[in-house]
């Protein structure tokens, strides 16, 4: 396998951090995208759109780093209804999912949330989607941004009619919303009342009644915080965001997502996994379930078990931490020792270690390298991910 590579853009795609310093290289030619069903809102609540992900989503609200720091001292709330969702349902529901995911579903306990994998037949990354076992025979599925349609048609396609399971799309359907923060649990209080928080804890997720509907509450922190995630239907999500907004939860947009999540070390398809990266490569490896030579079969199995028996695997991903003022971007070249030895897959200016950072497929042995930033090198250390450590606030104590 070659790791040389520079990733590609694809039209609806983003390399975005901000306004105030940050780059902007989303802008596309005009294309026809969705509209989530809280635009009007994020309208009325000043939003900076961009096309991303075949949604028009907000990429900032009041400022990047003002949304950065809200995220790290208090909470703030983000529209994810861009990605994809699905329920899966049927007393073989997760033996369909098994057949699709490089991660066993049978393996996750009811009443809780975890990432899983997806793989192509050659082992790359198709998503990283999040699986929540909602009870026993119910599951739905979060796809990554780029896998909305066919992470869920590839589910359908899985089951086989004796099965007796259902597939039911809920993109067009439902608003997925995400609220972060090391305060998020208190302030969450003002918002869904005083039961709701402590009734969810870390890493799990329900069905309860939201304002009269029935809707979902996981508690999952995304950007290295305690977390909440929150699927209901477009009438309460407007709803929960009018309160969020009440109760001084700020909003913020995929900018200052995007840079928190590389912070955390939480990686997404296709932007930190592009081809030919496979679970092994990326550091998700926990996430693959082979079950030996001969276990279940799946998209993946057989190039993943040669890869496993193959032996230590060239380049894994890494994080570089820039010892220079200058940025690096994605597509940044990487050399060690003066030879040329990767390009970063993702990169940015992390408020929080003071310094610009980014991820590449590298040597293992490797740890310290130079970043080609405009023609200018840039010392950077190599470092494990995360960047920081989490999550802070309730999850953490």
């Amino acid at each position: 396998m070659t790791f040389d590579f520079l990733p590609v853009i694809q039209p609806g795609g983003h390399d975005h951090a901000g306004q105030d310093g940050h780059r902007h290289e989303h802008e596309q030619p005009p294309v026809r995208t969705n509209v989530l069903p809280l635009a009007p809102m994020h309208l009325k609540g000043g939003w900076h759109p961009a096309p991303v992900h075949s949604f028009t989503v907000p990429l900032w609200f009041h400022g990047v780093y003002d949304e950065q720091q809200a995220a790290r001292e208090r909470a703030v709330i983000f529209d994810r209804s861009h990605l994809g969702r699905f329920y899966v349902t049927g007393a073989r529901a997760a033996e369909v999912l098994s057949r699709v995911l490089a991660t066993d579903a049978r393996r996750l306990a009811p009443g809780t949330i975890a990432r899983a994998v997806a793989c192509r037949e050659d082992g790359t990354i198709l998503d990283i989607p999040t699986l929540c076992h909602i009870d026993t025979g119910r599951w739905l599925v979060i796809t990554g941004p780029r896998a909305q349609v066919r992470l869920r048609e590839d589910v359908e396609a899985a089951v086989r009619p004796e099965d007796d399971v259902q597939v039911r799309d809920r993109l067009t359907e439902s608003v997925l919303l995400s609220v972060q923060g090391p305060t998020v649990a208190q302030m969450l209080i003002g918002v869904v009342g005083p039961t709701i928080p402590g009734a969810v804890p870390p890493g799990e997720a329900h069905e309860m009644l939201l304002g009269g509907y029935r809707g979902l509450v996981a508690h999952h922190g995304e950007i290295g915080e305690d977390g909440y995630l929150f699927l209901v239907s477009p009438e309460v999500g407007e709803h929960l965001w009018e309160q969020a907004m009440a109760m001084q939860i700020e909003p913020a947009g995929l900018a200052a997502y995007d840079v928190m999540r590389l912070e955390a070390g939480l990686i997404e398809a296709p932007t930190e996994t592009p081809a030919p990266a496979t679970p092994f490569h990326a550091g998700l490896e926990a996430l693959v379930d082979l079950d030996g030579s001969e276990g279940r079969a799946f998209p993946g199995a057989a190039a993943l078990r040669a890869l496993r028996d193959a032996g230590p695997l060239a380049r894994v991903l890494r994080g570089l931490r820039l010892e220079a003022p200058r940025l690096a971007k994605r597509g940044s070249r990487v050399t060690a020792h003066g030879v040329d030895v990767g390009a970063c897959v993702n990169a940015a200016f992390s408020p929080v270690l003071g310094a610009g950072i980014a991820v590449a497929y590298l040597p293992p042995d490797l740890d310290r390298v130079e970043v080609d930033t405009d023609g200018v090198p840039q010392p950077a250390a190599v470092v494990a991910l995360p960047f920081i450590a989490g999550p802070r606030g309730a999850a953490a104590r």
